[in-house]
């Protein structure tokens, strides 16, 4: 015997043998394609968002530089400057700080930029150009809007700067702008070199190793780098500071826009969303090249006698899977970005960087070679044991094989004759091959578990506390950096309710309630007899000690020891009305208005534990100090115990918050008059709609600082955080179907072409097409139940348990067991399991007995 080593006779035999089987091919193309459909969605969308982020972060850092150097001397700058590892460096100077009465609302800064440092951070003029002379700016349209000026090269720009020891009072022509952002921590203005060195000369002395303050800011020089990699950037940053001279105390600030901080949650979750299409992609294209094989199995046994060794048998069948994967793979790559563009704007809803980022896909070669190399690598992991399979197979068992012929080896036993019906033979059919059962079974039943297991997060989502979690009134009205996590905290406005606008409201027809919140960030203080308490309940109390671990890790007990020592708690003191006082949460004690409104009683707030309730600080009856911001003080009685509803507080939360409640007459006696925090306020139901589009004008148009929430606007946050989910989960439920359905009708079609002589000997003995008919009827159908029986059994397990701890990371999460979707989903799935084989027997039912029985000679 010969030993053929000829790798284009080969190849033509592995060309030749794919063609021959064109419906084979198409369904295996088919289920390669959905398979890289899922992969490119998925790396499609989880890459844009990750570049979506990386890109809002950068606009709120205000530049997209690797790191920078602060505070440096003109010398300092020479010398990164030099350092080669660098690939390129840039710089600015700041000049101080604007504090135009207009601007009080928007942190602006005066900055000396370099043209490519103004790349750097975003403020790069869209119209004219960069200042050259002394009297020029650039500034973006927030601060011009703010200001008063118009948008256009030439106007007068009034600016009052503080450089940290003087103001100064200059008024600059505009020689350019671009488009502001509202999520930058600061806007800027840019003034010209010259201008810098008139009003704030840079130091010569260096601020390596010493602290310094606001008063000798202005005037510094701050470096902004690249590396030639973002990769390990902290590390890079300290061998820089080594080469550069620098003391390990040196001001440096590395962006954290590249600093990718790993959610666990999102890391298990994408990983569990990988494994589930590689699973299902593996199933279908293992059990279609596993009954490609099995069904060639005596055509591979011919080819072992002419001498074909079982390593070129396997490179025959791999060759297959390649040539499939060059038609399947390009296909869902295509088809896949097309549906990851459909399914991005959904997802970045619900994102809370979704107002600060544009939803156009982010298309890179690394997403569709992520996303071929997943998808090839599941048809390789599929291939693996079709291709041992055939390698192995003897050339005489080949020639002489049958479905399940080994399945009763050994087993036989001597029974009498009995009648044999159709239901029963296509049990005995489906047991001949126990492995392809087993994966048709999971291929189906993965699509039933997964939708069981979406349907059940869906429906377990209550919009009853979803609502009540987000907005406690019909509406609710507060300044647009209050709630807007983007902002820097520093510049968060926490009484913009203005006036005018409550003016306003008062006029307003259909108006039933109203309640204002007022806020001020103010330290308790603690006699004696209150701080005993404080010890005896929060730092000796093993809830609090875990809630600190929780939060602060090793260091918990640290910043217990931290507070025990200074006797400093963080705290606010809130101001609010009756209707306010009506929303509270979580009460403990009277909460009887008049009685509060006398001005001699407080209601205390709880310690936040990570168990739902809190600790008291203090209860109903003792005594509790409150100061305002002049160290003015006044002892009040705990009325009672309660929590301030998230959606009325200030949504800002220190390690601890030990907050007052005072009424609202007595908050602005002890605190100074000042404008609400928020404003809350329920409408006539026939009001509604007129109150939202009056709400809509007034904070677009009237006062663009305001900004506003309503009930209808959470139940429409709601249906489309229930639409994300629908549609992104039955999207991938669809396509894992569909795979399902493909295995299934791939498995029919082979076994009944596989069994066509089989059957002719059995009509030939006397089986009629309908009892034919009957037990390919019954074989579809058995696979149907065990199916649904496996998706049902599966999927209750998973609703009790991962679906159920996925569900209680939502606050407006309802568990509830079911598995209805499953019992709706086996009426289709019945039917696809019964229409299968009926095609299949019409087909065979074309050829005559006789002439399939003489193609059994062949």
């Amino acid at each position: 015997m010969h030993r053929v080593n000829n790798k284009r006779v080969l190849n033509r035999i592995a060309d030749r043998t794919r063609k021959a089987g064109k419906a084979r091919n198409l369904i295996a193309s088919a289920a390669i394609m959905l398979t890289t459909v899922l992969f490119t969605s998925v790396f499609t969308v989880g890459g844009s968002l990750v570049q979506k982020q990386q890109e809002a972060t950068m606009r709120q850092v205000g530049g997209s530089s690797h790191a920078s150097y602060k505070f440096l001397t003109q010398e300092e700058y020479d010398i990164v400057k030099k350092d080669e590892m660098l690939k390129e460096i840039s710089y600015r100077i700041l000049v101080g700080n604007v504090v135009n009465k207009e601007l009080l609302k928007l942190h602006t800064e005066v900055s000396y930029y370099e043209d490519l440092d103004a790349r750097f951070c975003f403020c790069y003029p869209d119209e004219g150009s960069m200042p050259q002379r002394a009297d020029e700016v650039v500034t973006s349209d927030l601060v011009l809007k703010a200001l008063g000026v118009p948008c256009k090269i030439g106007e007068k720009v009034p600016l009052t700067i503080d450089t940290g020891k003087e103001n100064v009072e200059k008024t600059f022509t505009l020689c350019g702008y671009f488009k502001g952002d509202r999520i930058a921590q600061a806007q800027v203005v840019l003034v010209s070199r010259k201008c810098a060195s008139e009003i704030a000369p840079t130091p010569s002395d260096s601020a390596m190793g010493k602290s310094i303050d606001g008063t000798e800011y202005a005037g510094r020089i701050t470096a902004d780098f690249n590396f030639f990699s973002s990769f390990r950037l902290g590390s890079q940053v300290e061998k820089l500071t080594k080469r550069c001279g620098f003391p390990d105390t040196a001001y440096v600030g590395i962006n954290w826009a590249y600093m990718g901080s790993m959610d666990m949650e999102a890391v298990l979750l994408a990983i569990g969303l990988l494994t589930v299409i590689l699973v299902s992609g593996y199933l279908i294209i293992y059990n279609i090249f596993y009954i490609n094989v099995y069904r060639d199995i005596r055509y591979y046994g011919l080819l072992k006698t002419v001498g074909t060794t079982g390593r070129q048998l396997r490179r025959i069948v791999r060759r297959q899977a390649y040539i499939l994967s060059l038609y399947g793979i390009p296909a869902g790559l295509l088809t896949g970005a097309a549906v990851g563009k459909l399914l991005l704007p959904v997802v970045m809803k619900e994102l809370v960087f979704s107002d600060s980022a544009n939803t156009e896909v982010a298309l890179n070669p690394g997403i569709f070679a992520g996303a071929a190399v997943f998808s090839f690598l599941t048809v390789m992991l599929g291939s693996i044991r079709p291709c041992r399979m055939a390698s192995k197979v003897s050339a005489i068992e080949a020639v002489r094989f049958t479905e399940g012929q080994n399945t009763t080896a050994g087993k036989r036993k001597t029974k009498k004759t009995r009648r044999v019906r159709p239901k029963e033979m296509a049990f005995q059919n489906i047991k001949r091959n126990r492995k392809k059962m087993v994966l048709v079974v999971l291929s189906l039943s993965l699509a039933l578990v997964l939708l069981n297991s979406i349907y059940s997060l869906v429906q377990g989502f209550d919009i009853d506390r979803f609502v009540s979690g987000r907005i406690v009134s019909d509406f609710s009205v507060s300044d647009a950096t209050l709630d807007n996590v983007s902002v820097n905290f520093e510049s968060i406005v926490r009484d913009g309710v203005t006036d005018e606008f409550m003016e306003e409201l008062k006029s307003r027809d259909g108006i039933r309630k109203t309640g204002n919140i007022y806020m001020k960030e103010i330290d308790p203080k603690f006699t004696d007899e209150a701080y005993a308490l404080i010890e005896e309940r929060i730092f000796d109390n093993q809830h609090a000690q875990n809630t600190l671990e929780y939060l602060a890790g090793s260091e918990g007990m640290a910043f217990i020891d931290d507070f025990r020592e200074s006797r400093f708690l963080d705290g606010k003191v809130y101001g609010i009305g009756r209707f306010v006082m009506e929303k509270l949460e979580n009460t403990d004690g009277d909460l009887d208005w008049e009685k509060f409104s006398d001005g001699k009683y407080v209601i205390a707030t709880r310690f936040r534990t990570v168990e739902e309730k809190g600790i008291d600080y203090f209860r109903p009856g003792e005594k509790v100090t409150v100061a305002n911001e002049n160290g003015e003080s006044r002892e009040y009685e705990v009325l009672a115990v309660a929590d301030m509803p998230y959606s009325c507080g200030f949504q800002h939360f220190g390690m601890f918050d030990c907050n007052y409640i005072l009424p609202e007459g007595e908050y602005l006696d002890l605190m100074g008059e000042q404008n609400p925090m928020r404003t809350i306020f329920d409408v006539e139901p026939e009001a509604e709609k007129k109150t939202d589009v009056w709400l809509s004008d007034y904070c677009e148009n009237v006062n663009p600082d305001l900004t506003y929430q309503s009930k209808a606007s959470m139940v429409a946050e709601f249906e489309q955080h229930i639409k994300m989910y629908a549609m992104v989960g039955g999207l991938l439920v669809f396509i894992l179907a569909l795979i399902g359905i493909l295995n299934f009708i791939n498995t029919m079609v082979t076994s009944v072409l596989s069994r066509r002589q089989e059957f002719a000997m059995m009509e030939a003995v006397g089986m009629t097409g309908r009892q034919l008919r009957e037990m390919l009827f019954f074989e579809g159908e058995c696979y149907a139940v065990l199916a649904s029986v496996t998706g049902a059994l599966v999927g209750a397990v998973l609703n009790v348990t991962l679906v159920r701890m996925a569900g209680e990371g939502f606050f407006f999460f309802k568990w509830h067991f079911t598995i209805l979707p499953v019992f709706l989903c086996a009426f289709p799935l019945f039917v696809v399991a019964a229409a299968v084989p009926a095609v299949c027997s019409r087909m065979i039912g074309r050829v005559s007995v006789v002439e399939r029985l003489r193609r059994a000679e062949v």
